[in-house]
């Protein structure tokens, strides 16, 4: 299977997972390395959210009708988020270097940043905390540099061979307890899980919230 980064493309739902409240929507396209992300949060979620298939009305959306669905949507103070989720995976070659391992934190590729201003809201720096990934009876791993009060993000993604891009099977995000205190933990903690099939997500995001919806979302 070819993943292009964390989500499947065309539209998904965003919930909370105890109480299945609805905390927004995500639409995806492919685009450069990876995928083009557009989500649109409700309130913030703080890292505790399950990313399920959207309704059989939203399944054959466009983008033309995801920023329609935007502008009619939109709540004043709910959080808008252009991602651009950049994939690597185990194995592959990127400029001279096979990636066999993760590379250290100061050789990983650059972040790309979707040409907008602002900052991600989409998941919060949360002092070293390892942010969980489940689907079934596995589990991946994310870890954020820079936080809300950045005018932008960067998260990193380590996901096994058996992920399934989140949409087309539930996928649960939440806060765990293991810690990292730099990227450079983070990476070496997921260096035995790095195995033909995993890949890595380098996603840069970029954030709007304000009372109106945004322009050309």
């Amino acid at each position: 299977m070819t993943i292009t980064g964390l989500l499947a493309l065309g539209a998904a739902e965003i919930v909370d997972h105890a109480t299945q409240e609805l905390l927004g929507y995500v639409f995806t396209q492919a685009h450069g390395q990876g995928q083009l992300q557009r989500w649109l949060l409700l309130r913030n979620p703080h890292n505790e959210f399950e990313i399920r298939s959207p309704s059989k009305e939203m399944a054959g959306w466009s983008l033309d009708d995801w920023q329609d669905h935007v502008a009619k949507s939109w709540r004043p103070n709910a959080f808008y988020v252009w991602a651009q989720a950049d994939v690597y995976t185990h194995g592959d070659t990127y400029g001279e270097t096979t990636w066999k391992q993760i590379p250290s934190a100061d050789d990983l590729p650059k972040p790309s940043f979707p040409d907008r201003p602002g900052s991600n809201f989409q998941l919060d720096y949360l002092d070293g905390k390892v942010i969980r990934v489940v689907q079934d009876d596995w589990m991946g791993r994310a870890y954020v540099v820079r936080g809300l009060s950045q005018e932008s993000s960067i998260e990193y993604w380590v996901l096994p061979a058996r992920y399934v891009p989140a949409g087309e099977a539930r996928t649960r995000v939440s806060t765990g307890s293991e810690q990292a205190r730099s990227l450079s933990e983070f990476v070496e903690m997921n260096q035995s899980s790095w195995t033909p099939g995993a890949t890595l997500i380098i996603t840069g995001c970029l954030n709007y919230t304000g009372e109106a919806a945004p322009f050309a979302p």
